[in-house]
């Protein structure tokens, strides 16, 4: 698929990023999330679900549960509890995937600023991982971990430079290696791909939402 050309970043984007070590989010700095349990058995409807805030009880889980019941491939929107200085552009501010039992393939931020495969509890101090089916078959797999550890070692930036990655578009590269749209949309406004978006994607499904109630009430990070 043919790439999308580079977008350079406002000047002051990138520096205010380094400074915050925050990739990019939702621009909802007023919200806190507490997800809570609804009527079992309804469908989750991904563009409401930060701001409703209720789910299905048959689908809010623990974090290592939703973790556990994830598919391999699945994307996973990983979120904090409620927005602080250190994240003010809102809690969830991060895309990973399921690489495997115990672990993701991601690229980070600056406090983590290799593409590669990390142990699955890299995310574990989060408030909420929300697990997303993007398309991905059993099928797809192969090519998806080639995709991924071509990328192995790209270092972090938000540059938008070719062959730059940051959390969305890396995991936008592994989604355009097996012929599906982007997991995270580009925002023309602020010429980005904020990972909470992942849930105005058209067709995108809500799987689980997992919990946990030990992780730090804001944001602090890794």
């Amino acid at each position: 698929m043919k790439a999308r050309p580079a977008r350079p970043l406002p000047m002051a984007l990138p520096l205010l990023c380094c400074a915050l070590l925050s990739a990019c989010s939702l621009i909802t700095p007023d919200l806190t999330l507490n997800f809570v349990p609804g009527p079992a058995g309804s469908e989750i409807d991904p563009a409401t679900l930060l701001h409703r805030q209720i789910v299905p009880a048959d689908r809010l889980v623990s974090w290592r549960q939703a973790f556990d019941r994830a598919p391999l491939g699945a994307v996973i929107l990983t979120c904090w509890k409620d927005t602080d200085l250190s994240n003010f552009w809102g809690p969830c501010s991060h895309v990973t995937r399921k690489y495997s039992a115990t672990q993701v393939a991601e690229s980070y931020n600056f406090t983590r600023p290799l593409a590669g495969i990390y142990p699955a509890e890299v995310e574990a101090r989060s408030y909420a991982l929300i697990v997303l089916d993007t398309g991905v078959k059993p099928e797809m797999l192969p090519a998806l971990w080639k995709a991924a550890h071509a990328l192995d070692g790209k270092v972090y930036t938000l540059s938008n430079e070719p062959g730059a990655y940051y959390c969305s578009t890396y995991q936008n590269a592994l989604q355009r290696a097996v012929g599906l749209p982007d997991a995270v949309p580009y925002d023309k406004w602020l010429n980005i791909d904020l990972p909470a978006d992942a849930l105005q994607v058209p067709g995108v499904r809500v799987l689980w939402v997992g919990l946990n109630p030990d992780s730090p009430q804001p944001y602090t990070g890794l």
